[in-house]
């Protein structure tokens, strides 16, 4: 009788950056470098014991094949749930008042069929039975065309494996593919997530076809010197998600700023070439376990915007945006941090989107969004003039929609396609003001996204010559030294982001008006390129300043080759008034708005 074929599991793994021999032809997968699993459990680590058993676990790590037979068994052992997977588990029960499913279950995809959980028996032995009970014709097995399998291992316990028998013809290792690197916490480890091959990683690295390496440890933050012996990985994107952890205990901001600067200057210099998402920390519900009062937790999130911002190949993500805030008791399946199944499938989707439309190089992206918005006329004038300039970053850039942020909060949006729009802004997340070109439609849409109000907005663009200005007039740029004074005179100070008008001063976008010595006015720009800040004094009303300044700034914004345009709310009768005796032009009503 002929015994079936036998193949060595490590053959098919994917996923794995080593072998741990365990003995007897037994090996542990890995999906560390030993290098790695050193660091992980260094004096340098906050929590070294609960890494090394976290690092442990096959998070990510798939068993892949093709094959024609019926049934294949895999020698499998599993090992010791670690105390801090159990910990989680007892954490969900708790919320939940159901207990979660066995940590340690096997999962498999069959040419698009999901099998699970499934288990070892008593002989360490599992049997995979590929035969789809639907099927109208069930072939013998060696006979019938070849099947796609995937085992996923589980994310949140340890196992070993030896053997593949099967009872087909043939059985051949699927060829790697390049990898999506996942850096992260217990939130890309995939703890609460019930099912290792749905884990938003997982998820995320079928969405891009790409294979997925999961590096996601439990309790992990940002700790520089655990990069080593990756360097054979083929990396096709990164993804960086930690930061949650410093919530939970004392920490000093100078420190965390130090250990995340390092960190992902390490990334940056080990994949220069390769795209990284970096994300902040995600939603958390603060019931459970509060935030330490000594913990620095507030200011993760600008660290790490500040310290991604010094690589060009780094995006950064707002991973609050991930889950919906109003949802979270139902998306957290421990009530605290880890995102269930539901939870898991959600991120996916948003992050999937959001890689999706940030992909390519930021220069790609501009060119092609300039492209759109320019096509547009007026209509889109806003984005079509910061993007000429450089100014912002271009979320997506789409022949029906392109979003740019601006520095200090606020956001261009044009769109021709308000179902878009919606899924966009819940991937993207809200800005704290959005302008809006096009269609009161899309600007009611970006409101109810951004659970705000639009309001209609008057576009004013010069088109003549550079207008004169009185020289008799004492004008001056202005300096940071009248940031006081500013901030004491302007009408709207609430449109001032800290910092803002410092940097506006720094660089010389104000212009102030004297008599005798004395500021009496002043005119400015915003961030994203619009004349605005027009202020004169009370007791220097009616003598002509206000053209005088807007006048200057004109010739300012001409003479460095831009186009002079401005924002107006349409019950300014004073602005409007202005504008229209000095030969503004005004485009079509019902085109810019502003959403808050």
């Amino acid at each position: 009788m002929q015994s079936e074929p036998v193949i060595r599991a490590a053959d098919l793994l994917h996923g794995a950056l080593d072998l741990v021999d365990v003995g007897g032809g037994w090996v542990r997968p890995s999906r560390f470098s030993a290098p790695q699993l050193r660091a992980l459990g260094s004096v340098r680590a906050w929590h070294p014991g609960l890494y090394r058993q976290m690092a442990a676990c096959t998070a990510g790590v798939t068993v892949e094949f093709e094959t024609d037979a019926s049934i294949v068994t895999l020698e499998l052992r599993s090992g010791e749930v670690p105390h801090g997977t159990a910990g989680a588990l007892d954490d969900v029960a708790r919320h939940t008042g159901v207990e979660p499913p066995r940590p340690d279950a096997i999962f498999a995809d069959v040419d698009g069929r999901h099998l699970g959980p499934l288990f070892p028996d008593e002989k360490n032995l599992l049997t995979l039975d590929l035969v789809d009970p639907d099927a109208l014709v069930v072939p013998l097995p060696g006979l019938g065309e070849p099947r796609r399998v995937r085992v996923w291992l589980p994310c949140l316990a340890p196992c070993s494996l030896r053997s593949v028998t099967h009872d087909g013809s043939r059985l051949d290792a699927v060829p790697a593919r390049r990898c999506l690197l996942v850096l992260g916490d217990s939130v890309a480890q995939g703890f609460c997530a019930d099912d290792p091959s749905r884990t938003w990683p997982g998820l995320l690295a079928g969405h891009l076809g790409l294979d997925l390496v999961n590096q996601g440890v439990g309790g992990q933050v940002f700790q520089p010197g655990t990069l080593a012996g990756t360097e054979a990985l083929d990396v096709a994107a990164i993804v960086v998600e930690l930061g949650e952890n410093y919530r939970f205990e004392p920490c000093r901001a100078d420190v965390v700023e130090r250990d995340v600067r390092t960190y992902l200057g390490e990334v940056a210099a080990a994949w220069p070439d390769v795209p990284v998402w970096v994300l902040t920390t995600p939603p958390h519900l603060e019931v459970a376990y509060p935030t330490h009062p000594r913990s620095c937790y507030d200011e993760v999130d600008r660290i790490i915007a500040e310290a991604a911002a010094r690589h060009a190949q780094m995006r950064l993500v707002d991973a609050g945006a991930l889950l919906d805030r109003h949802l979270l008791p139902r998306l957290l399946s421990d009530g605290s941090d880890h995102p269930g199944p539901e939870g898991q499938l959600m991120i996916a989707d948003r992050l999937s989107f959001v890689m999706d439309a940030t992909w390519d190089e930021p220069a790609g992206r501009r060119l092609r969004a300039l492209e759109v918005v320019r096509g547009l006329g007026d209509a889109a004038l806003p984005l079509a003039d910061a993007l000429a300039r450089g100014v912002g970053e271009v979320l997506l850039a789409d022949e029906h929609a392109v979003i740019v942020d601006v520095p200090y909060g606020a956001r261009l949006l044009w769109s021709s396609d308000r179902k878009l729009v919606r899924r966009a802004l819940f991937c993207l997340g809200a800005a704290a003001v959005t302008c809006v070109c096009g269609e009161g439609t899309v600007a009611r849409e970006v409101a109810r996204a951004n659970r705000g109000k639009a309001r209609p907005c008057e576009l004013v663009v010069w088109r003549a010559a550079a207008p004169a200005v009185d020289p008799a007039r004492d004008l001056r740029t202005l300096t940071p030294a009248y940031a006081g004074a500013i901030a004491e005179h302007y009408s709207h100070p609430e449109y001032l982001r800290p910092g803002e008008l410092e940097e506006l001063l720094a660089a010389g976008r104000v212009i102030g008006g004297f008599e005798d010595g004395r500021l009496v006015g002043f005119v400015g720009e915003h961030p994203h390129g619009a004349m605005g800040m027009l202020e004169v004094l009370p007791e220097a009303r009616r003598r002509g300043w206000g053209s005088t300044l807007a006048a200057a700034k004109v010739r300012q914004l001409l003479d460095e080759g831009r186009l002079p345009w401005a924002e107006v709310w349409p019950d300014n009768d004073a602005s409007l008034a202005l504008e229209l005796s000095m030969g503004f032009e005004f485009p079509e009503t019902g085109q810019l708005w502003y959403v808050s």
